[in-house]
């Protein structure tokens, strides 16, 4: 066990890799948001539904890639020769899925019943190698907690991405400057760990190690699986039954959501599982982080999701202009989507720090039983991107409920306790929702959407900051002091 974390509050050690990582994120993203913004106006509804396609193909893939290897590194003692095992297994299972992905393109063509797919998906799957490069060294730097030195290569990643995007669309690229975007991206992202990271892996490829790290990861990679087929199903439906301008229109109004709240609550996620794999022999001390993870992501998440929901129209329309419009309800749903799916996201840091990630397994199948009648029925019956969106809210709403009755068991905790921890940002949130609701009655119809957006994003934010001040006063106290605390040591 680390010193650090023998002797430190984990929230501060927590708040220290949250901010940088978010810091990361956050100057990455914005990056991302403007490509978005850009490219949005550059580029038409069938140009990201045609990319929709292969990247929604290469999603399902990613994710799995590295067959749970990397999870495994972060869950096991320290050792040089793993380590290195773990990279040269990387490499081997990277160019097996870029093989794999260019000899079915033609499959997934059909599928989608567009041709077009068939190149795009052959020169997006050089993602896998480009990826493959960077695995270990990301795996490093996580599992010794360094967090500042992940900066870069996040930061780098977006902002090459962006800026090339928005190059090749200028030149007049089409659908084919997110997919270079998106690999010269991907490329530098690697190539930036290897100049933070002072790792580097030897020529030895330990079979016994090598055996050991993929049996962690089977089980780890078959929650991963299920993960990325729930990320992914909505996108395999509306791109074969609803068309790519209906796929186009929807991959913009999921972004936005997921660009703005869940990245958050994925990089606590990635803080907090090598944190909890440090301190899982400490009794009472996972329920303790546990605990004031949900609350210090839900009063972030919370108030993210119901605002975004509340001030969608003049949000798209400001930066995507009236062209996206049928945007609108459906960042409406996904917007409490992720909000719901945020809450809970760091159940799963618990369950593959206790080495249960079969859990992950289980729970996944419940939420896809649910899920693919849901999502079916949204479009082939209501055949509607909007139904689609609400479906992903309504389901997300009910395994938030069973994974925290699963982990609050898991760790030691109750439900009452989950609630508690909840309370603050649930109570604030929904005045927040009253008085932005309240305001927008009486300014829509006279307000331009641009200052429509600027003074209801203002009073949500004093409305909710006011509220926890006056009814939560200790929790903000406690923030500042943890804040203050955790981001003021080196």
């Amino acid at each position: 066990m680390s010193g650090e974390l023998q002797n430190a509050d984990i929230s501060k050690v927590a708040i220290r890799g949250t901010a940088w990582r978010y810091v990361a994120l956050f100057t990455g993203k914005f990056m991302v948001f403007i490509s978005t913004v850009v490219l949005a106006r550059l580029l038409t509804k069938d140009d990201f539904g045609l990319v929709g396609y292969a990247v929604t193909v290469i999603a399902f893939l990613e994710g799995i890639s590295d067959l749970g290897v990397t999870a495994a590194i972060i869950y096991f003692p320290d050792d040089q020769k793993r380590i290195s095992s773990g990279f040269w297994i990387n490499q081997i299972t990277s160019f097996l899925f870029f093989g794999l992905t260019w000899i079915f393109a033609p499959a997934i063509a059909i599928y989608f019943r567009d041709e077009r797919v068939v190149e795009i998906t052959r020169v997006l799957s050089l993602t896998f190698p480009f990826l493959a490069l960077g695995y270990m060294h990301e795996a490093v730097l996580l599992k010794r907690l360094s967090f500042k030195r992940s900066f870069i290569p996040s930061f780098v990643k977006s902002l090459a991405k962006g800026l090339t995007s928005i190059g090749f669309a200028l030149a007049g690229f089409g659908p084919w400057s997110l997919i270079w975007g998106q690999l010269i991206g991907t490329l530098i992202s690697s190539i930036s760990y290897w100049v933070v990271t002072p790792w580097r892996p030897s020529l030895i490829l330990d079979f016994k190690m090598g055996y050991a790290l993929l049996k962690y990861g089977v089980v780890f990679i078959a929650g991963e699986l299920l993960a990325v087929i729930l990320m992914n199903l909505d996108y395999l439906l509306v791109g074969r039954y609803l068309g790519s301008e209906k796929l186009g229109v929807y991959t913009l109004a999921f972004r936005m959501p997921d660009l703005l709240i869940l990245e958050f609550a994925r990089t606590l996620s990635n803080v907090l599982f090598p944190i909890y794999a440090q301190m899982r022999e400490q009794t009472g001390n996972m329920s303790r982080a546990f605990f004031l993870a949900t609350r210090y992501i839900s009063l972030m998440t919370i108030p993210m999701g119901l605002g975004l929901a509340l001030v969608a129209e003049p949000f798209i329309i400001t930066f995507f202009t009236e062209k996206w419009i049928d945007a609108v309800p459906v960042v409406r749903g996904i917007a409490i989507y992720a909000m719901l799916l945020s809450v809970v996201h760091n159940t799963s840091s618990v369950y593959w720090a206790e080495g249960r990630p079969q859990i992950l397994t289980w729970v996944g199948l419940a939420r896809l039983a649910m899920l693919f009648p849901a999502l079916s029925w949204a479009v082939l019956s209501a055949q509607s991107i909007v139904m689609v969106s609400w479906m992903h809210a309504l389901i997300a709403f009910l395994s938030a409920l069973l994974n925290f009755y699963i982990a609050t068991r898991l760790i030691g905790l109750s439900m009452i306790e989950i609630g508690s921890a909840l309370r603050p940002a649930v109570l604030s949130g929904s005045l927040m929702a009253i008085a932005v609701m309240l305001v927008m009655s009486q300014t829509q119809a006279f307000l331009q959407p641009w200052l429509l957006l600027i003074v209801n994003v203002a009073v949500g934010g004093l409305v909710y900051i006011a509220s926890l001040w006056i009814f939560q006063r200790e929790i903000i106290l406690s923030i500042v002091d943890r804040l203050r605390d955790a981001l003021g040591r080196n």
